[in-house]
Parts: structure tokens; C-alpha cells; sequence
């Protein structure tokens, strides 16, 4: 009777372990501990204000009060609408796991505009966070009271209005440009002026380098609040909450434009390392004081990881190509070129043309001895000019890029033409500045050439002579 007993319990003991063991497998995923680092490094690549900026700020705040992460900490390279960030990332922390890549749509749009070497194709997505509407404003005192106003504008004098907003390549270019489609108006009739990041465009709004300028909500949230900016409309579908402003659509411009921004981890890393990550962002997502920032700074939640986020990157490949192609003019026609039949005229019109050649080749060859006789004097001016400022009591290293930065803004430079500007004062081949800037050397012979024909410029040596002409 013992053993019976014995042997029942026994027997009760196992099928209760079964049934525990059964139950354990089951649990969702959700039930198993929440991920934890000692240290997680945030990889910003542009300037402190802008959205990727305000993202790892938030992700900061909840990594660090859900106990996620023991501590974040934030690195920047700013430039280039997030190439040169995404260069040196790939470059300086390919394999490391406890370092994380802010990026999104501008990123992407900047890579394709410049035809950049390194895309996003090199880092490995981990999560899409957050969406966030473009929003138009303008200054308090802007004579532009609505949309209306602005369309009545580009329809007198398109070129006259002056529109600020991010990275060219990016989404607030993007809303600039349908909207001139959206009117009839050729894009390359717009006036658009790039900046670093939102709170970049905010600054120069402020200062009255623009008319209107074009952002997401977070960046320009400050002056609103200050009453320093009027919003105009805001390129969603419908309302937003806490965004007082009517959608485009509701003024006749049928366009919504909502700009993503997600987290990549670097190359070289194994499947079990990524999955860590993307687990710590999904636990992170899904905590209060995520929705919290989400929340406060009116961003959608657009979370998405896994092989979902891979499809709609390829997708956003696609669709952004046509976005960031250079601007054409719409009545541009056809040139018809007729076949060419041989002709005494003819070959005789070739052989002037081939004189002609030969006269400018040489002219060429004269104009480069002089040149490269101007590039010397300049390089004993500069050097003068070195011992000048250095037994200057101000800082010399603000007064030449203060002044610098007023000639670039009055040539009306983009801001990848800027970035290039500036490598090529510092002596960089333009073989070099392509590769600083993650881009091929064709793209940055052509920001070049922009740079030049914008300053009036002739050369590299006038580029430098022009500057320099600040100082002397």
C-alpha cells in the first residue's frame, strides 16, 4: 500500500514536470528576459538639432531609463546628407556590436544623387522606428499666409521664391519638387537651398536666407512654440494631433511625403550578434517611455525589422530613383540629327574645325603656364597670410571659416558642394575628395564644375584666390 503510494506520487511528480516543461516552450518570446548591454555607442551623421540627432537623443532617454542599456553615448559626423556619417561608419566599426547607425530616407536619397560608393547596402538593417509628415513654414512676419499664396508665387515667379530644407536627395526636396510638378512648373526653375539637418533650415529661416523652408515637426517644434514660425501645411494624408496645420492635400496639392529614419548595425557582424540587436530594439520600441517620445515629438510609429524592413528598403530604392534624377525642363524637345553625307563642304568645314581645335589647344597650354605661375605667387601669399594670422590675437581658424561660409552662401552653394568646396581649399586632389566623401571622382568633378560656374570662377587656383582676396 506503501509502494503504491510511493509510486502514484512519484507518477503525479512527472506528469507534473511534463506539463511545466510543455508549457515553458510554449511561452511567447515576451516572456523571456529583456536584452541588456553594458554600453551601446549611437552613430549620428549629421549636426546636433536634426531628426537623426533628436532620434538617438530619444533613444538615449529610453535605452538608459528602461534599463536596456547601462549607457549610450553619441558620436557624430555630420556632412554630405549622411555619407560621410555612413563612410566612416562602415570604415571604423565594421564588426563591433555595441554600435548602432542612425539612417534613413535622406540617407538613401543622398547616396543616390551622388552616385555614392557606400549605400546602405553595406550595413545591415536592424529596425525602421520612426515616420515623420514634412511640414512648410515660414517666419511670423512672411507675407505668405497659406499654401494659396505660395502657388499664387511660383505661378508669377517660381525662381523667386526661396525654399529651404535638408540634404538634396532627401524628402524635403522631394516635396519641393512635386509640388512644382504638381503646378506645371520645371524643376529646374526652383530655388531650393540644402542645409545639415532640420535645425540647420530652421536657423537660416530665422535669418532670412529663405522663404519658406521645409522640415519635420520636432525640428522647427522650438520656434514654433516661440511663435518665431507660422506653420502653412503639412504633407499627411489627414490632421495630425498637436500639429496645428492643414494638410497640403486640403490647398490642392495632392502630396504626402513622410520622411522614415530606422538603425543599421555594422558590417561583418554574425546572425546571433544582429538578432541581439534587434532584440534590444524591439524591446525598446515597445516600452512606455519610447511611446513617450514618439509621442511628444508628434513622430509616427513606423516600427519594422526583419526581412519586411529589407523588402521596403529595396522598395524605397526604387521608388526614390526617380525622386533625386537631376532636373530637366519640361519643354525641353527632341533634337532630330539628320544623317551625314560625305561633301568637299563638309570636309573642308572639318578641317577648319580641326585648326580651330589646335588654336584653342594651345591657348589652353599658354593659359595653364600662367596658371601654374599664379598657383605658385598664391601659395607664397598664403603662407604670408599663415604667419599674419597666427601673430593675430583672434582666432584665426573662425575668422577664415566665418568668411568662407559668407562667400559659400552667397554663391548659393548645396551642401555637398560646400563639403567639397572645403576639401579642395584644404590642398585635396579631387581623387581624394572622392573618396573622403564616399562618392566617385565623376560626381565630384561635376560638384566641381558647379562650384565654379556658381562663383564665377575659372579654376581650383581662382577658388583659392577669391577666398583669399577676404584676407589680404
Amino acid at each position: 500500500m506503501r509502494f503504491d503510494r510511493i509510486f502514484s506520487w512519484r507518477r503525479l511528480t512527472m506528469v507534473a514536470a511534463l506539463i511545466f516543461t510543455l508549457l515553458a516552450a510554449c511561452l511567447p518570446e515576451a516572456a523571456v528576459a529583456e536584452p541588456r548591454m553594458e554600453r551601446l555607442t549611437l552613430v549620428v551623421p549629421a549636426a546636433v538639432g536634426g531628426g537623426w540627432d533628436l532620434t538617438a537623443k530619444a533613444m538615449k532617454v529610453s535605452l538608459e531609463k528602461e534599463g536596456l542599456v547601462g549607457q549610450v553615448s553619441i558620436l557624430r559626423y555630420p556632412g554630405a546628407g549622411g555619407l560621410i556619417g555612413l563612410s566612416q561608419f562602415v570604415a571604423a566599426h565594421r564588426g563591433q556590436d555595441d554600435v548602432l547607425l542612425l539612417g534613413g530616407l535622406v540617407m538613401l536619397g543622398s547616396s543616390l544623387r551622388d552616385e555614392s560608393a557606400v549605400t546602405l547596402r553595406d550595413v545591415a538593417p536592424i529596425a525602421r522606428l520612426t515616420g515623420e509628415w514634412s511640414i512648410v513654414a515660414v517666419r511670423r512676419d512672411s507675407t505668405f499666409r497659406s499654401i494659396g499664396d505660395v502657388k499664387a508665387a511660383l505661378k508669377r515667379d517660381p525662381a523667386a521664391v526661396r525654399w529651404l530644407g535638408g540634404a538634396l536627395g532627401g524628402p524635403d526636396q522631394a516635396v519641393v519638387w512635386l509640388t512644382a510638378e504638381r503646378l506645371g512648373i520645371p524643376l529646374d526653375e526652383m530655388t531650393y537651398f540644402g542645409r545639415a539637418g532640420g535645425r540647420r533650415v530652421s536657423d537660416s529661416l530665422v535669418e532670412g536666407r529663405g522663404d519658406i523652408g521645409v522640415s519635420g515637426f520636432a525640428e522647427f517644434a522650438p520656434r514654433i512654440a516661440s511663435g518665431e514660425f507660422r506653420l502653412l501645411g503639412i504633407a499627411a494624408p489627414q490632421r495630425v494631433a498637436g500639429v496645428e496645420a492643414p494638410t497640403l492635400r486640403e490647398a490642392g496639392l495632392d502630396i504626402t511625403m513622410m520622411n522614415w529614419r530606422a538603425v543599421f548595425a555594422a558590417p561583418g557582424l554574425a546572425a546571433d550578434r544582429l538578432d541581439r540587436l534587434t532584440a534590444l530594439i524591439a524591446a525598446m520600441v515597445h516600452s512606455p517611455s519610447w511611446k513617450a517620445e514618439l509621442r511628444d515629438n508628434r513622430w509616427t510609429d513606423t516600427y519594422l525589422a526583419g526581412s519586411p524592413l529589407l523588402q521596403f528598403i529595396d522598395r524605397e530604392q526604387t521608388r526614390w530613383t526617380s525622386l533625386v534624377a537631376p532636373p530637366t525642363r519640361i519643354d525641353d524637345q527632341p533634337i532630330t540629327v539628320s544623317s551625314w553625307q560625305p561633301s568637299w563642304g563638309r570636309l573642308a568645314m572639318l578641317l577648319t574645325m580641326i585648326g580651330a581645335l589646335g588654336a584653342f589647344a594651345a591657348s589652353l597650354l599658354l593659359q595653364l603656364r600662367r596658371r601654374r605661375r599664379a598657383a605658385a605667387e598664391l601659395e607664397r601669399r598664403c603662407s604670408e597670410l599663415a604667419d599674419k594670422l597666427r601673430e593675430s590675437a583672434v582666432s584665426a581658424g573662425k575668422l577664415v571659416k566665418d568668411g568662407i561660409d559668407v562667400d559659400f552662401t552667397d554663391w548659393k552653394l548645396s551642401t555637398a558642394e560646400c563639403d567639397v568646396a572645403w576639401l579642395m581649399l584644404r590642398g585635396l586632389p579631387l581623387r581624394e575628395v572622392a573618396e573622403v566623401r564616399g562618392t566617385s571622382e565623376r560626381t565630384v568633378r561635376q560638384q566641381a564644375q558647379a562650384i565654379y560656374r556658381k562663383a564665377g570662377l575659372e579654376g581650383r587656383s581662382d577658388l583659392a584666390g577669391r577666398v583669399l582676396e577676404r584676407f589680404i
